[in-house]
């Protein structure tokens, strides 16, 4: 059979979902061509269908005894995958190939890494960049995608401790102070909001109990509003853009000053939320 007509054949038993006679041509394919990556993707996605993990792995070793490269397999693979409807496919073969060959975990979870983050999946997202920190805790990009899942997951805080620990490592990552200068803008926002809340809430001050409002904002300016500030100058340092700069203006526009609260105020607050 000439080889562009087992080609074909092979390509209609995959397109009429016929998995166990497009194997057969694979391998008489391969037979004949043992580099052709394509090939490879096509068996492997055709095996996974059939649930054939077995089938799976002899591709995936047939194509590394040939030394083709990982990333045109993999690449293909969750192209095809998804072409078909199946993106799944492209995550078991992965899961497949570090479980049966421990020694590929790392670059497994690379490919990993980069599926979870693709699908905004923060749970395995996390899972897969711990382990990857456990090899390689200084490892930048591991340590972003950690701060990113984090991030996903609602956890800000503890994106803001990753961040800090990316600076430790690179002091003038653009990425970290960018992230930290918006992470204590807002977080000392809304702190002097909720004391200027109180504030206006008050249904009577006593004498000198104005200054200590102006202390707690006075407070926040000096150390959440002030790191904000920080962050954002080292970043326009690196970088400068017009969301840092109107975030810098921003910041040093804010004050310790309480809101009117005359006589008047503090009725007409009440009576709209009585109402």
């Amino acid at each position: 059979m000439p080889y562009r007509t087992a080609l074909r054949k092979a390509q209609d038993h995959f397109v009429n979902e016929e998995w166990s006679d497009a194997l057969v041509m694979y391998d008489t394919l391969l037979n004949r061509r043992p580099g052709r990556v394509k090939t490879y993707v096509d068996a492997v996605v055709a095996s996974a269908m059939l649930n054939d993990s077995a089938s799976v792995m002899r591709y995936m070793v047939r194509s590394e005894m040939q030394g083709l490269s990982l990333d045109s397999l993999f690449s293909g693979i969750d192209s095809l995958s998804r072409s078909i409807g199946q993106s799944g496919i492209y995550e078991r073969v992965l899961l497949l190939v570090k479980n049966e060959q421990p020694w590929f975990t790392r670059v497994a979870n690379n490919y990993l890494l980069g599926y979870y983050e693709f699908r905004r999946d923060a749970t395995h997202t996390l899972a897969i960049a711990d382990e990857l920190l456990a090899v390689a805790p200084k490892h930048l990009g591991y340590l972003k995608s950690k701060a990113g899942a984090l991030l996903l997951a609602g956890d800000n805080e503890s994106a803001a401790g990753v961040y800090e620990s990316v600076l430790q490592i690179d002091s003038l990552d653009f990425d970290a102070h960018l992230f930290l200068g918006s992470y204590y803008a807002v977080k000392g926002k809304a702190r002097l909001d909720s004391i200027d809340k109180r504030y206006l809430e008050a249904k009577a001050l006593p004498i000198g109990q104005a200054a200590l409002y102006r202390g707690e904002k006075h407070q926040v300016i000096e150390t959440d509003i002030a790191r904000a500030r920080h962050y954002f100058t080292v970043a326009a340092g690196i970088r400068n853009n017009s969301f840092i700069a109107e975030q810098r203006a921003w910041l040093e526009s804010l004050t310790d000053e309480l809101p009117q609260s005359s006589g008047l105020v503090r009725p007409f607050i009440r009576r709209l939320k009585q109402e």
